[in-house]
């Protein structure tokens, strides 16, 4: 059995209850990380308000390995719909890079979004590229 991909508000609350361990493990790991920009609670909030997309990754076990969240955004100037991967916390993402295609795909059919961006750390590159992504931007910061 495969790696499988599957978005939250596609199962059922008998589904998701034995999963919720394991899928808060995958967002700590990401927000230790990333601490001082984002907060389990905060993703949680925005993914239960329908902001944001939570996607949950299975491996061969059936156990939740990788949460890669997601938000549909309408760009105001000229009305286009994008995919922003927002945030990925969890374990073996190498292995699940193969399944940002059926997020893509949803987003295309379900919110007629013709792009996807990602704001991320340069390591990315190597994982992107193969997957068609280039780079567009980059982001400079100062601490004030």
């Amino acid at each position: 059995m495969a790696l499988t991909i599957r978005l939250s508000t596609d199962m059922s609350v008998a589904e998701m209850t034995p999963l919720w361990p394991d899928v808060i493990a995958c967002l700590e790991r990401y927000c230790r990380r990333f601490g001082t920009y984002e907060t389990v609670s905060n993703i949680v909030r925005e993914c239960a308000q329908g902001r944001r997309q939570l996607w949950l990754v299975f491996d061969e076990a059936g156990q939740v390995i990788l949460t890669p969240i997601t938000e549909i955004v309408t760009i105001d100037a000229t009305g286009k719909k994008q995919l922003l991967l927002a945030e990925v916390g969890g374990r073996r993402l190498r292995e699940c890079m193969p399944l940002l295609k059926e997020i893509e795909e949803w987003a295309a059919r379900e919110h007629g979004t013709t792009e996807c961006q990602l704001v991320g750390r340069k390591g990315w590159k190597k994982l992107l590229e193969p997957l068609g992504y280039a780079e567009a931007a980059v982001i400079w910061r100062k601490g004030l």
